[in-house]
């Protein structure tokens, strides 16, 4: 699994700042939250941005390395119900947030963001 990859590339950004020295709880709710902002930026950058925008492909390219990293951090083994079911929930918002980029169609990334603010609302309770 290439895990070790993206998140060393992910965490080489700007969200290094805000994860180097949390527990890995902490640092699965900064993707989420990371996710949750990178989206909402593509969205908006779909509808008010040229066609070709820096932004734009940069919100898409984080958007989708923090939903693999989401993906590949869930533990099939100990919570399978509750694993597949956030799998599940990741792979609708990416094909949201795919295609919403090659259709050029924000509606699919912004029905792609109540799951994960609300993933990430109860993250937040989880000590």
């Amino acid at each position: 699994m290439n895990y070790n990859v993206s998140i060393k590339q992910y965490l080489a950004d700007e969200i290094a700042s805000k994860t180097t020295n949390l527990n890995p709880h902490k640092i699965i709710e900064e993707v989420l939250s990371d996710l949750k902002k990178n989206m909402e930026t593509l969205a908006y950058s779909i509808d008010n941005e040229p066609v070709i925008s820096s932004i734009k492909s940069q919100s898409f390219s984080k958007s989708l390395t923090a939903i693999y990293i989401l993906q590949s951090s869930l533990n099939f083994e100990e919570g399978k119900e509750i694993a597949e079911n956030l799998f599940r929930i990741y792979e609708f918002c990416k094909d949201g947030v795919m295609k919403g980029f090659t259709k050029k169609d924000s509606k699919f990334v912004y029905d792609a963001i109540p799951p994960i603010d609300e993933i990430l609302d109860g993250w937040k309770q989880i000590k």
